[in-house]
């Protein structure tokens, strides 16, 4: 084993192992004095190589544009807000405009804050006013299953730095398609992280997958007693999930069961594209007593947008699992903060980029929250009795 002098800096390292007569570092020729790395042999020589080389391999690693690519369902649309008036049918043009998924914009912000720089296709900064750090740059892909399938296979060929999924179905598509890759997957939006098979257990994954786990699927039937607490007159329950989707399928039960403590009836439709949300929608014939309830179903939840302008074009209240739905027309939610959900993954990147592996580092929970929008409340006639008020984390005006 050879052993080299540990100094702090390459030109401690140079003297202390000896130059040879004349070296070419960093282009230019250094001439010196001491005694010779040849008279010391091959391990001189070793030692020489390597001081003279690590910190340039350093600084060129700290240049390179860290590349993270995003799989998520959608596109994801801000809706139109129309209370009560005439709106187009759901899912035509309106004032209606695309987004990226919160849990992005969480990543995006958090990353700002850890001193990343947010690169443009021209690997310059896209701020003009960024300071100096780490180079990012952000490939998100949204579409259907299909379409994640062929992202997600040209990440591997790509050999970007690290993949993120947004919900189950995006992290399972990663997972399947990336396989061999040893590219580190972070989650977020998933129920049941072990149970899906990505990880060994929450505190060490053991894998290549780890992230932030939601409690989507478990907080089905307090969503329901929520629901009716805000709305004593709720007598149906409509919902539409995916078919054979294993989170919301399991969501199922539970929201009976509640449901069925209240004297409510569910009724369920599966529906398997956007297309077939807005033909759902467009057939409904609510009564007095309707409310809607979005499932923690990762096809719903990226076309949410169809379901709150729905709400609101016909005064039927909506309960939803994700917070940041509530800003947009939702008259509430109980569920996680995709935003502060993104937050958490940006501190897995910036602790993958520095040497970290994704298996030794615990599943993160993310606590859910209940938020009350007043302002849908008082577009769907909705008065909330002051007790289910004072439970709120948050009330929007």
């Amino acid at each position: 084993m050879i052993e080299c002098p540990k100094n702090g800096t390459r030109e401690e390292s140079l003297k202390s192992v000896g130059q040879i007569e004349v070296a070419m570092i960093s282009g230019r020729v250094v001439h010196h004095s001491g005694p010779s790395a040849w008279r010391r042999g091959p391990a001189g020589l070793l030692c020489l190589l390597a001081a003279a080389l690590w910190p340039a391999n350093i600084a060129q690693a700290q240049e390179k544009t860290l590349e993270i690519g995003v799989l998520a369902l959608g596109p994801r649309s801000v809706p139109a807000w129309r209370c009560g008036q005439e709106v187009p049918q759901p899912g035509e043009q309106g004032s209606r405009h695309e987004t990226m998924p919160h849990y992005v914009l969480g990543l995006l912000d958090w990353l700002e804050k850890l001193k990343y720089v947010e690169a443009g296709p021209d690997g310059k900064p896209k701020k003009a006013s960024a300071g100096s750090g780490r180079r990012f740059a952000i490939d998100l892909r949204m579409g259907t299953a299909e379409e994640l399938k062929s992202a997600a296979r040209d990440f591997a060929r790509k050999r970007v730095d690290i993949i993120v999924g947004v919900a189950t179905l995006a992290v399972g598509i990663a997972q399947q398609e990336t396989r061999g890759s040893q590219i580190p997957i972070l989650m977020t939006g998933v129920s049941e992280p072990v149970t899906e098979g990505f990880v060994e257990s929450l505190a060490r994954p053991g894998g290549v997958i780890t992230g932030v786990s939601h409690q989507l699927l478990q907080g089905s039937g307090k969503r329901v007693e929520l629901f009716k607490e805000i709305v004593p007159g709720l007598r149906r329950l409509i919902s539409m999930r995916m078919p054979s989707y294993s989170v919301s399928e399991k969501s199922v039960p539970e929201t009976r069961a509640a449901a069925h403590r209240f004297n409510m009836k569910v009724v369920d439709y599966t529906v398997a594209t956007r297309k077939e949300l807005q033909t759902v929608l467009s057939e409904l014939q609510p009564d007095r007593g309707d409310g809607i309830l979005v499932s923690p179903d990762s096809l719903i939840l990226s076309n949410v947008d169809l379901i709150i302008e729905y709400s609101l074009s016909h005064r039927i209240a909506a309960f939803a699992p994700m917070t940041h739905m509530v800003e947009w027309g939702i008259l509430a939610a109980y569920g996680p903060s995709a935003f502060q959900a993104g937050a958490h993954v940006a501190r897995y990147v910036d602790k993958i980029s520095k040497g970290a592996k994704p298996g030794d580092m615990p599943v993160e929970p993310i606590d859910p929250t209940f938020v009350i929008n007043l302002k849908a409340a008082k577009c769907l006639g909705v008065s909330i009795p002051l007790q289910v008020l004072q439970q709120a984390d948050q009330v929007i005006q």
